[in-house]
């Protein structure tokens, strides 16, 4: 072969060997087909073509070849031997040409290993994807832009009992006879094919009573559109499921209704004769002439011991109906020891017990409310008095508990509790002890005690000694507001200034809050923003010491700008108040959890507003 030959073939991008088809060696390889096949070119020559054509096919070919037989191959996938010993995949033609006197089989391939290996993963796409389609229990339609289905999964078909699949237009037609708003599902559908875009859904109630789901979105080639694929999932489980949860709900609701009337019929047929009982017998105890007037006492004493009973059972009721709301405000238990201890003297004298109090010498704070902890606190010590020994000493004390709380208790040195009874102290209707017939009450006291505890975060407790007495008590989270602070230190700091950012777009809100400061806290000053950004950069410019906030913001919602206060490092401890008017309750606990330290209200109550602020500033006010 002369040189020019050799330089063309090894020019030539395509790999192509010549060989001889007397004994099937390579006569001639250029340098593509060396580099392809991993050998040096002059390695190639004289090797037989079975060490790269290994295949069945190939040796029957080549055996013809021998034999005079065809010579012509054109596109054939097959594989080729490489010198490290792997396989490729080659496309390879064949030509017989004669050169120089010789007859040649010229083979020229290129290697489609790529191609082959992106069409086996396209594939194993093809089949996961009609597999994923085919498992789940959604019907799918895949439909062109015009509506002819491209694809309907077996659930689909199963779904409405459709099997025509050579109507491609028809299943929509099929369909729509069994729903109850066919023409709503119609209109649906021509919305869909108007905007090739459009995502919707559509909610199906079928005549037999099913309930299903139709979504819709854009089959999309890049970000064009190129068909529309439905899927359609069953709730009717969910549907019945809701309409059994409203049925319960509405039951539920009807039947607390019926609580609460039960409640409000049962105190005014019970007070109703009282009043008049109570009512004469005080007439007839203030006659000094009449006769009767010790019966008209006696009969005063038993109407009021029943209607306490009535006022305990209907207080017990309202608890477990939900009905009973208790105030949560910060107070101080040293005031409510005092006048229960007021309250309790006569009977205490009655009884022939000593009452003593033996509290600390600061402010006991807790959050509770102080007539629900003063009905506990009489309900201990009156228990204590009657229950106690003759001449016995009863207790009302305050001491601080090592987890932080303020503990309540009432002691007392009667006969004690026995550990079998304690159990049952807290029961409703139960009553327990050798004195229990001897002692007037309803037995739901304690039982009534406990829950109202409950109510305000207070957990109640016994510890008793057989003929030696027993501890009663209520503890109570301990509290310490700024707002209540001894303001004998304060004094100092009493005119420093502070600095307070308003974020509000409201320009009369804005103004209404720079002249209640300018009159009743001169030496707070006041930055404003109108906008999130503008808010956000002078909090970190200025660093003030409190933000009011609005949740209503052009930019932003006051929940977002929050949250980037607290990620930033120079505003995270800056107290941040909500004001805004989001007034319901459900408002209100949304913003506390979120992170408000507190939540004031439009229209602003200044007499409450301003005690609020100054507590997040660290001063007590008196008055505004």
């Amino acid at each position: 072969m002369t040189l020019l030959a050799h330089n063309l073939l090894d020019a030539c991008a395509t790999a192509i060997l010549a060989v001889s088809p007397h004994d099937l060696r390579i006569v001639s390889a250029n340098q593509a087909s060396a580099l392809l096949l991993g050998y040096a070119q002059h390695d190639l020559m004289g090797r037989p073509i079975q060490d790269i054509e290994t295949g069945l096919q190939e040796h029957f070919f080549w055996e013809d070849v021998r034999n005079g037989g065809n010579t012509h191959i054109s596109q054939l996938e097959t594989d080729y031997r490489h010198a490290q010993g792997y396989f490729l995949s080659v496309c390879k033609s064949v030509r017989s040409t004669v050169w120089e006197d010789q007859t040649l089989c010229v083979i020229s391939f290129y290697d489609i290993s790529q191609s082959k290996r992106i069409e086996r993963e396209s594939a194993l796409t093809a089949s996961l994807l009609y597999a994923t389609l085919e498992s789940t229990a959604d019907g799918i339609v895949v439909t062109d832009l015009d509506g002819h289905i491209r694809h309907c999964n077996a659930a689909m078909m199963q779904i409405w009992q459709w099997s025509d699949t050579r109507q491609s237009e028809a299943l929509f037609e099929w369909i729509k006879p069994q729903l109850s708003h066919a023409e709503e599902f119609q209109h649906w559908l021509d919305l869909l094919y108007s905007d090739p875009y459009l995502e919707s859904q559509f909610a199906a109630h079928l005549l037999d009573g099913r309930f299903y789901d139709f979504n819709s979105q854009a089959q999309r080639l890049g970000e064009a559109p190129e068909g529309r694929i439905f899927s359609v999932h069953d709730t009717t489980a969910i549907k019945c499921s809701e309409a059994a949860l409203r049925i319960a709900h509405q039951k539920a609701q009807a039947a607390s209704r019926a609580k609460s009337e039960f409640l409000s019929h049962m105190s005014h047929e019970l007070r109703t004769p009282l009043n008049a009982i109570l009512g004469f017998a005080q007439l007839i105890y203030i006659d000094t002439d009449n006769p009767q007037r010790q019966l008209g006492n006696y009969i005063i004493n038993a109407g009021r011991h029943l209607l306490d009973m009535i006022n305990e059972v209907l207080d017990l009721a309202s608890i477990e109906a939900g009905k009973l709301t208790v105030r949560h405000e910060t107070i101080d238990l040293t005031p409510i020891v005092r006048d229960c201890c007021e309250l309790m003297q006569n009977l205490a004298t009655e009884k022939n017990t000593q009452l003593f109090i033996d509290l600390p010498p600061n402010c006991c704070w807790v959050e509770g409310d102080a007539r629900r902890i003063k009905q506990i606190l009489l309900n201990f010590t009156s228990n204590a008095i009657k229950y106690n020994r003759p001449a016995g000493r009863v207790t009302i004390s305050i001491s601080q508990t090592q987890n932080n709380n303020w503990r309540l208790m009432v002691s007392d040195t009667g006969l004690g509790i026995s550990q079998t009874d304690q159990a049952q102290l807290f029961m409703a209707f139960s009553r327990v002890g050798e004195q229990q017939e001897e002692i007037e009450g309803t037995g739901i006291g304690l039982a009534f005690t406990r829950k109202l505890a409950q109510l305000m975060q207070g957990t109640v407790g016994v510890k008793s000694q057989l003929d030696i007495g027993s501890d009663f008590w209520v503890d109570f989270p301990a509290v310490t507001p700024a707002a209540h602070q001894s303001s004998s230190g304060s004094a100092s700091t009493e005119a420093k200034q502070r600095h307070i950012l308003y974020i509000e777009d409201d320009l009369l809100s804005q103004k209404l809050m720079s002249r209640i400061l300018e009159q009743q806290r001169a030496h707070y000053t006041l930055a404003l923003a109108s906008t999130a950004a503008a808010g956000l950069l002078l909090a970190q410019q200025q660093i003030p010491d409190l933000i009011l906030l609005d949740r209503h913001l052009p930019d932003a919602t006051g929940a977002s700008l929050l949250v980037q206060l607290r990620m930033n490092e120079t505003t995270r401890h800056i107290p941040v108040i909500a004001l805004s008017g989001d007034a319901l309750a459900e408002d209100i606990h949304q913003a506390i959890q979120l992170g408000f330290d507190a939540y004031l209200t439009k229209p602003l109550d200044i007499a409450k507003a301003l005690p609020i602020i100054d507590n997040a500033l660290g001063y007590t006010h008196q008055g505004i």
